[in-house]
């Protein structure tokens, strides 16, 4: 029979199910509906089943789909593909990993799936023990009649002796916050990994790890920290709930929801609202220390001092846009509005490369507010004032933004010198904290690096801001992770409110509140 013949007697569709994990997916699940971000995880998946990607981290919110296409079709298609393969599955617990072993028997045991995969049989019966040569069938392992090759799953922290892995999938290591935050937990988690896992594998074995963020310091985080200082490399795929920032993999717009479908940005606000921890970590793949004092801006408060402000954008109104030119790992600007003594953040706009330079963040800024009539006010740091390698001759960021945004009618408030760190903390907490003169500082919701700027920068030993240092595991580029958003407002706030930050520079107010080792009463400013 030629090969054209043997094609038309072919079912196209299980041929594709043969190849692509998706194709397989949609080929046995009736009714499956797969969003971008389900294509996306698929094509990672093919990469790993090829052998492409020999280790790979996929990070996703809660309740989006990953564990359907990860621990329960990825293991029957890869069996499919090779009934020769070991495979081990661990979760937080051991009933969840059965819960997986018995969803891909299903599977396996469906009319669909002996269409594409009509080699890789189960044992018909369940069967506990080996004895009588019988092939393992129960919700802890199961193998491939005539082949040998299996799918065993287990609790994290359980036993592997014995049991070689050619694939090893560790689907969400851990259970709550209260593990995730646990030292004890962590450091179980840890060497479970090293002394457990990683015993089981070979030179061509290959490891994946699917979960929500919980910690900096879970599985992952560690894995994270054991890459950036040389350690075993991965490949990532991170899909935040909301996008924050340009990916090329990602086609979504900033600000729109991974899945609006299901999880829509209304409800994913619902949740920031509630815990901005629990949106960070959990749906923004973006764990935060927890605060527990020591935090630079001691007195905000994301209940008091965020909401849905951009709707009160006036286009006939002054915006007030300041710039921190800092260009790792992106460049900032932030846009406000203000009337009276009640100040709006409506924007932040973080750019990062190629477009982090200050013609690029220009130019972002016009795509988000492309007419405005009302004229504009510069602020930012007095740096940018000085001709630097990244400008021409004659010229720095200020005449550069001048240049870019001269059809706003910009007018420069830049300061000869930034105002100090100590005094403008104080001023400004001060205001979080009473509304000193009658201020209001108001955060639109969607400025989520200002956000957490204001939540988790700490103080340093010496009253300053902590610049924490962080490696970016791709690019091996370090940069600061906190303040760049929150410098730039700091240079506003003091200038916008000139007068308000002269008086109480000259003795005005005294706070009760202690800032650090550098307090008020200390300084006696």
């Amino acid at each position: 029979m030629s090969t054209y013949e043997l094609l038309l007697k072919s079912n196209p569709r299980a041929e594709l199910a043969k190849r692509h994990l998706l194709d397989f997916v949609l080929y046995n699940k009736e009714g499956y509906q797969a969003n971008w971000h389900h294509v996306l995880l698929c094509k990672y998946l093919d990469d790993f089943v090829s052998g492409k990607i020999k280790r790979l981290m996929v990070f996703m919110p809660p309740q989006h789909g990953k564990s359907e296409l990860v621990s329960r079709n990825l293991p029957a298609f890869i069996l499919g593909k090779n009934p020769r393969t070991k495979i081990v599955l661990a979760s937080y617990s051991s009933d969840l990993s059965s819960s997986f072993n018995r969803d891909c028997q299903r599977i396996m045991d469906s009319e669909t799936y002996k269409d594409v995969f009509p080699e890789t049989k189960l044992n018909s019966s369940n069967i506990v023990t080996v004895a009588k040569g019988n092939w393992l069938r129960n919700s802890d392992i199961f193998e491939t009649v005539g082949y040998g090759g299996f799918l065993k799953t287990t609790g994290v922290g359980g036993s592997l002796t014995g049991t070689p892995a050619d694939i090893a999938i560790i689907d969400d290591p851990v259970k709550d916050s209260i593990e995730a935050m646990s030292a004890t937990f962590q450091y179980r988690n840890w060497n479970w990994y090293n002394d457990v896992l990683y015993t089981r594998i070979h030179n061509d074995s290959r490891i994946l790890i699917t979960q929500t963020r919980w910690d900096v310091n879970d599985l992952s985080g560690k894995l994270l920290e054991s890459m950036a200082n040389g350690g075993e490399q991965w490949t990532i795929l991170c899909l935040p709930a909301v996008k924050v920032q340009e990916d090329p993999n990602d086609p979504r717009q900033i600000g729109e929801a991974l899945w609006e479908n299901r999880h829509s940005i209304d409800k994913l606000m619902q949740v920031r609202s509630q815990s901005i921890r629990t949106y960070e970590s959990l749906y923004q793949q973006n764990p935060q220390p927890t605060q527990a004092g020591g935090e630079f801006y001691k007195s905000f408060r994301t209940v008091l001092h965020t909401g849905e402000y951009f709707r009160e954008y006036d286009s006939k109104l002054p915006l007030h846009i300041t710039f921190d030119f800092n260009v790792n790992p992106y460049m900032t600007c932030c846009v406000w509005q203000i009337k009276g003594k009640r100040a709006v953040q409506l924007a932040e706009i973080c750019t990062v490369t190629p477009n982090n330079n200050t013609a690029g963040v220009c130019r972002a800024f016009m795509a988000k507010f492309p007419r405005h009539d009302g004229g504009m006010f510069i602020y930012g740091d007095p740096n940018g004032k000085k001709e630097d390698t990244r400008s021409e001759k004659g010229f720095n960021d200020y005449t550069i933004i001048m240049g870019e945004l001269k059809t706003y009618r910009p007018s420069l408030r830049v300061q000869k010198q930034a105002p100090p760190v100590l005094m403008r903390a104080n001023f400004i907490n001060l205001i979080f904290e009473s509304n000193y003169n009658g201020i209001e500082l108001l955060i639109d919701k969607s400025c989520h690096k200002t956000i957490s700027d204001y939540c988790y920068l700490k103080e340093d030993a010496d009253g300053t801001k902590m610049k924490e240092k962080v490696k970016d595991p791709s690019t091996g580029v370090v940069s600061e992770k906190y303040g760049h958003t929150s410098d730039a407002n700091d240079y506003l706030i003091c200038s916008a409110f000139a007068n308000d930050f002269a008086k109480y520079q000259a003795g005005d107010i005294i706070s009760n509140i202690s800032y650090g080792k550098n307090s008020l009463s200390k300084n006696r400013y």
